[in-house]
């Protein structure tokens, strides 16, 4: 079920009347509204899913016990299996029978009829998380199986994120009964709602039909084109993520629940180190807590630093796909965030730290690490090793940045959307400001008309056939 959905709308508004009429009952209210959200996916997947809660759930009481290590292990293999084998058999299959040189996989194949759950790499972290957390004594474990649920498949998030740990989410959800209604968390649930909205179906989804008939033809794809639909894919993955998530908070505001903001401008980034910051943070913060940081991080000198954040990424760009193409963009990012931390090192050794408050100096660094985000994206977006490496030999020759004149329209609206990004920014970091302004300036007749245009406008928007998100195939 999409967000941007009539269905969805009258599932999320219907269960918001009933949390605040009913505040003893919204457990359950809520229980029941991610079964129902979840089931429109596949029925099939959602036993599965409630049968791998119930098993993590259950594990997880038994953590601080004589056994404890023991029930990690299981909650811990339980979980990854599920990934593992909904996500990965196939990829696993066809690349043994490209190395052994053998059929393993048939037309009629019990293995091609697997379906990929969605949102299961999202639910499957979330629950690592929130197992271990458990076992390192930072959370205790859910009070009831209910809650759990609530926390672990709460319907804003379960999708694409943002992943939750239990120290965010847990507590809240303890204390769901007291939550009171709130003009304010109402004002803001709607503002990032609107927002969401409009990147997915205003921007995200008129940039994807550029994007699909370039990559209609990648192989007959010039430098330049390459340039210019990899700008524009960007675009597309950022507004359509961004778009996910930001309806993700919103609707946790709705219901009086915070959730984590997982965007923060990535395309002003200077380095990788920033967009990682800045860029899928839950994800990030992830990888860093749970498998860079437990493969000795920076504690066992430089170059097991760098081994460790090159693995960890690889493994980022695993979890994004199974194929090859997506590990070697993890392997891409990592590459690039060792490259970061030696150039810091020369900068030192040279004297040259000063450069990092230089206005010209920040443009230009924030304009290259876009051009070799781009680069990765190639991998994240072509299909077939090959493919991205033959276009990208195309791209990266001197002749791909002479952009012919019927390219001109394109690059223009790649040069739209880069100031929309930075007008994003500036909203974000004077979002105060501009609220006290809004509601002082402008009387509470004029905001009316506005907000129901704008209303109206996202009704007539909100046809029966949509585009799906970006990130519900991960």
């Amino acid at each position: 079920m999409l967000f941007h959905t009539p269905e969805f709308m009258v599932l999320m508004i219907t269960t918001m009347i009933l949390y605040y009429l009913l505040p003893n009952r919204r457990i359950f209210l809520l229980s029941i509204a991610n079964v129902i959200f979840y089931a429109v996916a596949g029925i099939g997947h959602l036993f599965v899913f409630i049968a791998v809660s119930i098993f993590t759930y259950y594990c997880s009481k038994m953590l601080r016990g004589k056994h404890g290590k023991a029930f990690l292990a299981a909650a811990v293999l339980v979980n990854v299996f599920n990934l593992v084998f909904f996500k990965y058999t196939i990829f696993l299959l066809r690349s043994m029978e490209q190395l052994l040189s053998i059929q393993l996989l048939t037309e009629n194949s019990f293995w091609l009829t697997i379906v990929l759950p969605i949102g299961i790499s999202f639910y499957t972290f979330q629950m690592i998380a929130y197992v271990v957390d458990i076992y390192k004594g930072k959370i205790n474990p859910s009070r009831t199986l209910l809650e759990f649920w609530v926390f672990i498949a709460y319907f804003a998030s379960l999708i694409a994120g943002p992943i939750m740990r239990g120290q965010e989410l847990l507590p809240q959800v303890e204390n769901i009964r007291s939550i009171r209604f709130d003009h304010r968390n109402m004002r803001i649930g709607a503002a990032f709602l609107g927002l969401g909205l409009f990147k997915k179906i205003v921007l995200a989804d008129y940039i994807s039909g550029y994007v699909d008939t370039f990559f209609s033809r990648t192989a007959e794809l010039t430098g330049a084109e390459g340039w210019v639909a990899i700008y524009l894919f960007a675009f597309q993955i950022f507004f359509d993520f961004a778009a996910y998530s930001e309806m993700a908070v919103g609707i946790g505001y709705l219901f009086g629940i915070k959730l984590v903001n997982n965007f923060q401008t990535p395309y002003l980034s200077t380095n990788a180190t920033e967009f990682w910051r800045r860029w899928h943070i839950t994800l990030s913060s992830f990888i860093r807590d749970y498998i860079y940081i437990p493969l000795g991080g920076s504690r066992k000198g430089k170059i097991r630093q760098y081994v460790n954040l090159f693995l960890a990424m690889t493994i980022s760009g695993i979890w994004h796909g199974a194929a090859w193409t997506f590990m070697i963009w993890g392997m891409f990012h990592g590459a690039l965030l060792i490259g970061h931390k030696l150039y810091n090192k020369g900068k030192e050794r040279l004297g040259l730290t000063k450069l990092d408050s230089s206005k010209i100096y920040h443009v230009f660094a924030v304009i290259v690490f876009f051009h070799l985000t781009c680069i990765g994206w190639v991998f994240f977006r072509v299909s077939g090793f090959q493919n991205a490496v033959s276009l990208l030999q195309r791209m990266l020759t001197p002749e791909a940045f002479l952009f012919p004149k019927e390219l001109h329209k394109y690059l223009l609206v790649v040069v739209v959307l880069y100031l929309l990004h930075i007008v994003e920014y500036y909203l974000f970091t004077h979002a105060s400001k501009l609220s006290r302004v809004w509601h002082v300036r402008f009387p509470a007749p004029v905001r009316a008309v506005v907000y129901t245009v704008i209303i109206t406008v996202f009704i007539l928007l909100l046809r029966t056939e949509q585009n799906t998100f970006i990130y519900f195939q991960f």
